[in-house]
This record gives structure tokens, C-alpha cells and sequence, in this order.
């Protein structure tokens, strides 16, 4: 049913940030870390939770955690949207959709932008992992709504804190 349970080891990857360099799942170790793989910049809820989420953004790191949005294509269109939004949380470019996949996310490669150098994911979803690259909790949506607010990551965040980093 999912590809990754509970307590399965995140597959680890190296992606493009949209606003330059690369950045690597297992080098935000021993940091818990979270991803949420978001359908793109062109999609008004997703605008809406990058900047919901980048108004926390300063919480994540006191939270010992690491937070990153993964989206299927679109790397200038998320540049330019890093920049004049002011993104401090970064977005990581899954142009093939093999990250996605890994993690089972819904409709991977979709093509509803009618574009080849643009793919989406049809709909979110939310991983949480533990400092030790487990996957800790998950959210996998069939449309583009219903995922985890920020405040309910912080309170996970919370009490994983005070667990030894498990939730």
C-alpha cells in the first residue's frame, strides 16, 4: 500500500536547490528533517503553504530540524519565486520525479501544466525524519489539500524532542 512505513530508512538523495547548490538528506543528520513534497509556485494552495511555512522558518532550526519542499520541475519559475517572496526555506528541484517516486508520492510527472520542462505532483505530501534518517510520521494526499499546518510539525517537533527525536 505504501512504500515507506514507519521506521523504514528515508531513502537518501541529493537535490538542486532552486536558488543554487545542492543539498543532501543525509547531511542534515543527526537533525530531524522534514519534507514536503509540494505540487509548484503555479498552484495557489501551494503558494499559500510555502509562505505559511517560510513565516516558521525560524522555528525549525531551534526545533532541531531541517525542512525542505521538494517539487517536480520548474527550476527557474522556483527561483524566481524564492526571490521575490523571500524563501529562506529551500526548494529542491525533483525534475525526473525518482525522489518522489521513492517516497510514493501521489500522481508523480503529471502533466496538467501541459509542459515538458515543467512536471508536477498531482497532490502533497508530508515526511517526517528522525535524526537517524527514519521515517517518523507521514502524510500522503490525494488532492491538494488536507497536510499537516506548520503549527502541527512544531508540535510533533516538540514532543519528538523530548523523546530522544522519535515520534
Amino acid at each position: 500500500m505504501f512504500k515507506l512505513k514507519n521506521d523504514d530508512l528515508a531513502p537518501d538523495f541529493t537535490l538542486p536547490n532552486c536558488t543554487g547548490g545542492e543539498w543532501t538528506l543525509s547531511a542534515q543528520r543527526p537533525k530531524m528533517t522534514c519534507l514536503y513534497f509540494a505540487r509548484g509556485e503555479y498552484c495557489p494552495t501551494t503558494r499559500g503553504e510555502f509562505a505559511d511555512f517560510n513565516g516558521f522558518s525560524r522555528l525549525f532550526p531551534k526545533m532541531n530540524c531541517s525542512f525542505a519542499f521538494v517539487v517536480n520541475g520548474g527550476l527557474e519559475p522556483h527561483a524566481k519565486f524564492a526571490r521575490e517572496f523571500r524563501m529562506s526555506l529551500p526548494i529542491l528541484i525533483d525534475s525526473s520525479g525518482e525522489i518522489a517516486e521513492k517516497y510514493g508520492v501521489y500522481g508523480v510527472n503529471h502533466g496538467d501544466m501541459k509542459r515538458d520542462d515543467y512536471k508536477n505532483y498531482i497532490a502533497p505530501s508530508v515526511y517526517v525524519i528522525d535524526g537517524e534518517g527514519m521515517v517518523n510520521a507521514f502524510w500522503i494526499a490525494s488532492a491538494p489539500r488536507g497536510l499537516p499546518s506548520p503549527e502541527a510539525i512544531l508540535g510533533i517537533l516538540g514532543y519528538a524532542e523530548h523523546n530522544g527525536g522519535k515520534y
